[in-house]
């Protein structure tokens, strides 16, 4: 029997490719690692998050309606340090994204906030 050993990456679809890049990138802070197209012409982008890990963008997705739920509950993103958590909520902030309040949690402190595609992400 086979047996995984982690998750490669995540992939996400996205009606808006420079408002996708400029959250992730711009705000966030990541590095767009590659560039292709799929075989119908659309764009495929990897995004690098940090430690090696990446997730894929695929552009053409239709906007989902309001009050639609998407069927990724959420993304948790995981910072190094005390600091950096206060830092990452700053920012986000700061570039008018909404955050949740910060939670407290028995294994340490968590918030959530949306990408410009809705979808949920969570630092901790």
């Amino acid at each position: 029997m086979f047996q995984c050993t982690n998750v490669d990456h995540i992939a996400i679809n996205t009606h808006d490719m420079e408002a996708t890049l400029q959250f992730y990138c711009g705000v966030m802070g990541m590095r767009l690692a590659r560039t292709a197209l799929t075989p119908d012409g659309r764009r495929h982008y990897n995004v690098q998050i940090g430690g090696g890990t990446a997730f894929a963008i695929f552009d053409g997705a239709k906007p989902s309606p309001d009050g639609v739920p998407h069927s990724l509950n959420h993304l948790a993103l995981v910072v190094a340090t005390a600091e950096e958590f206060d830092e990452a909520y700053k920012r986000l902030q700061n570039h008018g994204v909404k955050v949740t309040d910060i939670i407290e949690r028995s294994y340490g402190k968590t918030f959530y906030f949306h990408d410009p595609n809705g979808i949920r992400l969570q630092i901790e």
